[in-house]
């Protein structure tokens, strides 16, 4: 699933002026996180898209619905790994790296959170390819208010070009094997334990390059699509819509691209949390293990 069309470039929220941060502050309000995910900061080099796309998404993210289907992709991704891969008691491996009960706890909260954030976003990245591929559903009222949780406090990220060496080459190595342009916020949060991130990568990668793993990660992705489809207040967005409101057509195209890289990484990345999600609830090990 590498990306070499193109060079893609993130606009960081600190750098964020105007609009642009105007909409970054609101997508924090509305799924109720401390941070901006990389997918939005992606778009946000393509400033009239991003626009375009957030005013036809925020309806969408005001519905009951869209948590309540988020919150099923959450529990079908931890029910999936629960039931066919053997995961390490990371709980334990935790305590024998002498963390601290407040570092434990903060673990447990960054976990807990992007266990929260990733079905949310690739319910996101379903619906933005529901309306590129199958625009003119039809448009009808959801339940409001949406109750979703609201997760306080901003992650400590270590980033690349700051972390230090072992732990950049860890980053390499994820990037590499995911087949990710860049790293998603989770694994530059874990990068702050650089023991928690080794043990969580070095027992991870091996489950990541089987067939099984890619066939759960291949459902959850048509899982997502499905419950976009069932969404009361599809998003009204379409390629031709985008070019009409004056978006560049090799902007247009690049987009495509984008959204279709992001629904397969962001699929990887459910996954992976309900993986450490288990591991630190001690884990599980089972015959199907592949």
């Amino acid at each position: 699933m590498p990306f070499r069309k193109h060079k893609l470039h993130l606009v960081r929220e600190h750098e964020a002026e105007g609009r642009i941060a105007e909409i970054f502050g609101e997508i924090r309000e509305a799924l109720g996180i401390p941070h901006v995910n990389v997918i939005f900061q992606t778009f946000a080099s393509f400033p009239e898209f991003l626009d375009l796309f957030w005013r036809a998404l925020k309806p969408a993210l005001e519905t009951q619905e869209f948590f309540s289907f988020s919150e099923r992709l959450g529990a079908e991704a931890y029910t999936r790994v629960h039931n066919y891969f053997s995961i390490p008691d990371l709980r334990r491996k935790v305590a024998e790296m002498n963390f601290s009960a407040g570092a434990q706890q903060e673990l447990d909260e960054v976990v807990n959170l992007y266990h929260y954030n990733y079905p949310a976003l690739l319910l996101i990245c379903a619906l933005l390819v529901q309306a590129f591929e199958n625009p003119g559903g039809p448009q009808r009222k959801g339940t409001k208010p949406a109750i979703h949780p609201v997760y306080k406090g901003n992650p400590i990220l270590v980033e690349e070009e700051l972390a230090p060496p072992p732990t950049r080459k860890i980053y390499e190595d994820m990037k590499r094997t995911l087949g990710m342009p860049f790293l998603a916020t989770c694994y530059i949060n874990f990068g702050r334990w650089p023991d928690f991130l080794k043990t969580y990568w070095d027992t991870l990668k091996p489950i990541f390059k089987t067939a099984l793993y890619e066939h759960h990660r291949v459902a959850l992705r048509e899982s997502a699509l499905a419950f976009a489809a069932e969404m009361p207040e599809p998003l009204q967005l379409t390629p031709t819509s985008l070019e009409e409101a004056g978006v560049p057509e090799e902007d247009v195209n690049t987009v495509l691209q984008i959204t279709d890289l992001f629904l397969n990484l962001v699929s990887q990345q459910v996954l992976n949390m309900a993986y450490a999600k288990i591991g630190l609830e001690d884990g599980i090990r089972t015959e199907r293990a592949a």
